[in-house]
């Protein structure tokens, strides 16, 4: 890294229509100038001391990946930005042994403001840039520093129609209308629309006109709990000007730019929004409501990311509600929180969300008992690494189970609308308390747990037991096709199998206590099929199976295992599931057979597994009736010397439109694949170059196969053909 070095007492002038490229440079001047038609260009990472020195830039400034930094001891008379063009910085500092830098000339700042000393004037010619690429942020300022006067701050948003909570990060504001709906103007990529009933524009209350005139603006009153309408822009954007905790947070509809074709749902942009006033610096003490379980909205007073695992919480839950525009159609709430304080947080719904709050983003907190409350930033919360403080680590693994719900397309593509989960530890009560995270509802479809009338984005119970039940409601549905993705884990009951009940249809659907299980439904015109109860989640004993299924034996056959089981008194039967296990413990679905349903005739079945592991290879017979239940014959085990399987499907059962084949030390080839069905029809071909060694292929079978048995032919480029046996379930 090189440095431009400008002191004072010699005076170096840039001479006119000259390029200057630095890459080693070093200059003194008591004003470096930049004259009309000269560019000054920064190649790398160059760091610019401007010591005692004033910079001039009535030229082209371009700063690469610099850092210029105003030092010294000098007074604003010496220590200054000025010119007749605009400058933009990547990274400006400010660190003076006394007295500040004035910004006599406009001055962007594209990655960060640093004022590590001395005070920084900004006279109103600051701007914070903001783009899809950066956002601009201030990193922590000194405790004796200041910055003074106005700035303006941006936020990019980029194209879609959601809603969104966001704040201004500033204190003594301009209003609404005059930075975030841009004076009224109309230019491209720039401003927002502010919509509601009887606007009456820049003349009256600032809004502006729709189709409908629906309200696209909203803020919180926490005495209310109650989102209220924005029907003037004609305030300021930020509540207050005492620099300390002053800025709103909105819950603000986006269509994109002030194009009035934005307010048809068709069309949406990339915006960028402004706000104007006061930076906050220094401590923010934000205060919130005194009522236990009440939520307060908080806007975040920092043009920078803020973690809030460094915020500091006083009566409120270590708990925080955010609004994903990524989610659904327009967005939805995500609750995360890290109740025990443990360095773990828990998302309600999968989300890009960190623990980190942008700049210009809004969120929600909840107070824990009836006292006073309020939430407290410090510089040092600009941090962008988590400091995990007050560890109390669970005594066990907490069981869990992460629900959910997508819009399930007619490609068979899949949109994440919301989630929600249940936590179970002994650390946990049965009753609702600050431990559960009630739930906020969306603008479209929303997905919480229900316990007793209170609706939930987390529930938080004791280790789970024989036929405790999850209760999942749903709501603002349509009628669609839907999914539910249940991930559960660290479940340590091995003999509690959990169901998912659908009262509608009047099945029962197995899910996988320690692994992903994903279970299609639909909505119609019938009312029960919308009900909130239609499904619910019990936790049943797993039973063995004491006559049904006899004689389950595995015995090698070549380089396979033929694993053979009989049934008697075969009455309700739909289908048989062979699962596999390397350790006797957690065992996977490998094969499949559908029930004969010869009643009390004893019958016979066999399963070839023709990718056997070196050593232990367990097999157990799982039974399926019509009622969805499920029942586990007792385990048999086969130890074989070590091998290598060449071809190996996983899983199996395949579910969805792509085949996962695993290659273990094959030759580089083309490899030819034929997807027959069991009725001797090829359904798919495909051909596909393989390199030498171990890999893992996505084969694609063009569209979701019915479910059924199904045999894969590989064609190797010697010209072998392996035949491996698959089974798909819907």
């Amino acid at each position: 890294m090189h440095r431009l070095l400008c002191y004072t007492n010699t005076v170096k002038k840039i001479s006119r229509f000259s390029w200057l490229i630095f890459s080693v440079c070093v200059a003194s001047a008591q004003e470096v100038k930049l004259y009309n038609g000269c560019n000054m260009v920064l190649n790398g990472n160059i760091n610019v001391i401007v010591n005692n020195t004033a910079f001039k830039n009535n030229g082209i400034f371009s700063a690469g990946g610099s850092t210029v930094a105003f030092m010294g001891d000098a007074d604003t008379t010496i220590s200054y930005l000025s010119g007749t063009s605009s400058t933009t910085f990547n990274n400006l500092t400010v660190n003076k042994s006394a007295y500040g830098t004035a910004l006599k000339s406009v001055a962007s700042v594209s990655n960060i403001l640093a004022v590590n000393g001395g005070n920084l004037y900004t006279d109103s010619n600051l701007i914070l840039k903001s783009d899809a690429n950066l956002t601009a942020r201030v990193a922590p300022v000194a405790a004796a520093s200041h910055i003074v006067g106005k700035a303006m701050v941006e936020r990019y948003i980029p194209a879609k129609r959601a809603w969104r909570l966001l704040t201004a990060p500033v204190t003594s504001s301009n209003t609404i209308y005059n930075t975030w709906q841009d004076r009224g103007a109309d230019n491209p990529g720039i401003g927002l629309l502010v919509t509601g009933p009887n606007p009456t524009g820049a003349s009256g209350n600032g809004l502006d006109v729709s189709a409908q005139n629906s309200v696209s603006m909203k803020t919180w009153n926490y005495s209310t709990q109650a989102l209220v309408n924005v029907l003037n822009t004609k305030v300021p954007i930020s509540a207050g000007n005492t620099g300390s905790a002053d800025n709103t947070g909105y819950f603000i509809f986006i269509r994109g730019d002030r194009n009035p074709a934005n307010t048809c749902t068709c069309t949406f942009t990339n915006t960028t929004v402004s706000s104007i006033g006061a930076l906050q610096t220094g401590t923010q003490i934000f205060p919130a409501s005194s009522v236990a379980g009440k939520y307060t909205l908080i806007g975040n007073p920092y043009a920078s990311p803020v973690n809030f695992a460094n915020l500091s919480l006083n009566n409120l839950v270590n708990r925080f509600y955010v609004w994903d525009p990524a989610l659904n159609l327009t967005g939805g709430y995500v609750m995360m929180d890290d109740l025990l304080f443990t360095g773990t947080w828990v998302q309600s719904v999968p989300s890009a969300q960190t623990t980190d709050m942008q700049s210009g983003q809004a969120f929600f907190v909840e107070t824990k008992n009836t006292s006073p409350a309020s939430l407290t930033f410090n510089e040092s919360s600009k941090s962008a690494n988590r400091s995990n403080v007050g560890f109390r680590p669970y005594s066990t693994p907490s069981g869990i189970i992460k629900v959910k719900l997508n819009l399930l397309n007619a490609d068979n593509t899949t949109t994440l609308a919301d989630g929600t989960f249940a936590e179970f530890n002994d650390a946990f009560s049965n009753g609702i308390d600050r431990d559960d995270a009630v739930k906020f509802s969306n603008t479209n479809e929303s997905l919480s747990i229900l316990r007793n009338t209170s609706s939930l984005a987390a529930e938080r119970r004791p280790a789970l037991s024989l036929n405790d039940t999850v209760y999942l409601k749903i709501a603002a549905t349509t009628q669609r096709a839907y999914q539910f993705v249940f991930d559960a884990r660290n479940f340590q009951q091995p003999n509690i199998a959990g169901y998912l009940v659908d009262s509608y249809l009047g099945t029962s659907k197995l899910i996988d206590l320690n692994g992903t299980t994903e279970v299609n439904f639909s909505i119609n015109a019938a009312a029960a099929s919308a009900a909130t109860n239609r499904f619910r989640i019990i936790f049943k004993p797993i039973t063995v199976l004491p006559v049904t299924v006899t004689a389950v034996k595995a015995y090698q056959q070549n380089n396979n295992i033929a694993v053979e089981w009989k049934v008697e008194n075969e009455t309700n039967i739909v289908r048989y599931e062979v699962e596999k296990s390397t350790d006797g413990r957690t065992f996977t679905t490998v094969g499949a057979a559908v029930a004969a349903a010869n009643g009390d005739v004893t019958h016979a079945y066999s399963w070839l597994d023709i990718k056997p592991v070196a050593g232990n290879n367990y097999y157990r017979i799982k039974t399926y009736d019509l009622n969805g239940a499920v029942q586990y014959s007792k385990s048999v085990n086969l130890a074989l010397e070590g091998k290598i399987i060449p071809f190996t499907i996983y899983p199996n059962p395949v579910t969805g439109s792509i085949i996962h084949l695993e290659f273990a030390n094959q030759p580089a080839g083309n490899y030819k694949f034929n997807i027959i069905s069991s009725n001797g029809q090829v359904v798919r071909s495909s051909e596909l170059f393989i390199g030498s060694g171990s890999t893992i292929q996505e084969l694609k079978t063009g569209a979701y196969l019915p479910a059924g048995a199904y045999t894969l032919d590989i064609g190797g480029p010697a010209g072998t053909i392996e035949k491996h046996a698959f089974v798909v379930e819907q």
